[in-house]
């Protein structure tokens, strides 16, 4: 599989200071998740929702709440998909429809962008025996 653009661009934002803090990425002993089960639209989704925080739903799209980090906008099938999946919670605030990580989307996201700084060359691979 070839890496997109848009995992690029999101995982060299999260190179930077501010974003550091948001990156945890797989211990080395913690199994990796199927994501070669996901949709690209999918996977996309969860690491736009792990790198943003949240997804908001705004003019009938899905988004982060800070422009800076993902302005791509994400499909409403996409984020229902994922919450009938079990990877995001929907709920709403202050009568604005939102989406979190839960923690198996959180695992899976973590997993995405482990393989994708791998591929990148940004962090070394881990030890997957045992």
């Amino acid at each position: 599989m070839t890496l997109l653009p848009d995992y690029a661009e999101s995982l060299a934002s999260l190179s930077e200071p501010s974003c550091a803090a948001l990156l945890s990425l797989l211990a080395p002993d913690e199994r990796r998740a199927p994501v070669g089960t996901l949709s690209l639209a999918k996977r996309a989704a969860l690491l736009a929702c792990l790198t943003g925080g949240s997804l908001h739903r705004r003019r009938g799209v899905w988004s982060v709440p800070s422009p800076d980090v993902c302005a791509k906008p994400i499909s409403g099938v996409t984020v229902a998909d994922l919450g009938r999946d079990g990877m995001l919670t929907l709920g709403t605030v202050d009568g604005q429809a939102t989406a979190r990580l839960t923690e198996r989307g959180h695992w899976f996201a973590r997993t995405a962008v482990t393989e994708i700084a791998e591929r990148l060359g940004s962090v070394a691979p881990f030890d997957r025996a045992g």
